[in-house]
């Protein structure tokens, strides 16, 4: 992971484990929009609002691909909470004049050790958000 996007995509992950904000300040263009399963295009402001304070509830990023070409890439990751949960996501990034323009995200899976059937009710519990977009 040597190109100069995937440079951008480690100080990105790094601030959130480093809990700098001023990095990504540094690093999100004002135009930015970033869209999850839980938000749709929302601008810096709203980014910052909505997504920065999670920082205080994760502690590591672990970037396992960066596949990038002209401007975008796309990313997988396994992120860790402060409690130990690990899940991965992929996400497609779109960069302009090296600052990032757009962030869409797709959810993965819990990445914790296979559990037996009767305790995923209680792990989708602790995922309600996630858990309700794919009803069982």
């Amino acid at each position: 992971m040597n190109s100069p996007i995937a440079t951008l995509v480690c100080r990105y992950f790094s601030a959130y484990e480093t809990r700098d904000r001023q990095v990504l300040e540094d690093l999100l263009d004002e135009r930015f929009t970033f869209s999850s399963p839980l938000d749709d295009r929302i601008n810096r402001a709203a980014y910052f609002a909505r997504c920065w304070p999670n920082s205080r509830t994760l502690r590591r990023f672990t970037v396992e691909k960066v596949f990038d070409q002209g401007g975008e890439a796309f990313v997988r990751y396994e992120a860790e909470s402060t409690t130990g949960k690990k899940f991965r996501n992929t996400e497609w990034w779109r960069f302009e004049g090296g600052k990032l323009m757009e962030v869409q995200v797709y959810f993965g899976r819990d990445t914790r050790p296979a559990t037996p059937v009767p305790a995923l009710a209680a792990r989708r519990a602790a995922w309600p958000a996630t858990a309700a977009l794919f009803p069982r």
